[in-house]
């Protein structure tokens, strides 16, 4: 016998944040390692399963993605959440989600959600509103090169059937305006 489940976004993003806290890299890395979790709505739910609360989700956000002119305007915080990092499982006040990067040594976790995703090739896409690059684009290099491990908690809502990395390379094109993406790889954690 077969059985359909059909999940709503919030649904999908509190079960992708119970497999990220249980994934065993995550565990070990919360008994004796460094775990920093950078803003956004899905790990805004990571952010509550890691600390045993909840938070206002929309004070955990990064960029906003929204049309030029929204039926209605989102109801949103005005107060912004420091960053969460963690070493050895307690957060540590004097580090955010940049300047932990230097603290960071292989087998570490970096936890960071994306905009789409390309599951057949294994890779996400993560927008950048930001000239400088944003947050991927500013911690990427110190994550590969220290070798740190990138948890990218993603909802299958954002799957894509395109190549991330054409539509990577489209979006960047000079005379498009918007956002760009970055392609990022990673230990991918969805619903399933």
């Amino acid at each position: 016998m077969q059985k359909t489940f059909v999940l709503t976004v919030s649904e999908s993003k509190r079960l992708i944040a119970k497999g990220v806290t249980k994934w065993p890299s995550v565990q070990r890395a919360l008994r004796e390692g460094m775990v920093v979790v950078a803003t956004g709505t899905t790990n805004s739910y990571v952010v509550e399963e890691l600390l045993g609360r909840k938070i206002d989700k929309t004070s955990y956000r990064s960029g906003l993605t929204l049309p030029r002119h929204p039926p209605r305007p989102p109801q949103l915080s005005d107060e912004v959440m420091p960053d969460v990092v963690l070493r050895d499982g307690a957060p540590v006040e004097d580090l955010d989600r940049f300047t932990a990067v230097g603290h960071m040594k292989a087998g570490d976790i970096y936890i960071k959600g994306a905009n789409a995703l390309d599951y057949r090739r294994r890779v996400a896409g993560v927008l950048i509103g930001l000239e400088t690059g944003g947050t991927i684009g500013t911690v990427l290099g110190g994550l590969v090169g220290r070798r740190v491990e990138l948890v990218i908690p993603v909802g299958l809502e954002k799957l894509v059937y395109e190549d991330i990395y054409e539509i990577s390379r489209r979006l960047g094109e000079p005379g498009t305006d918007g956002p760009r993406m970055m392609p990022v790889w990673g230990t991918i954690i969805t619903e399933i």
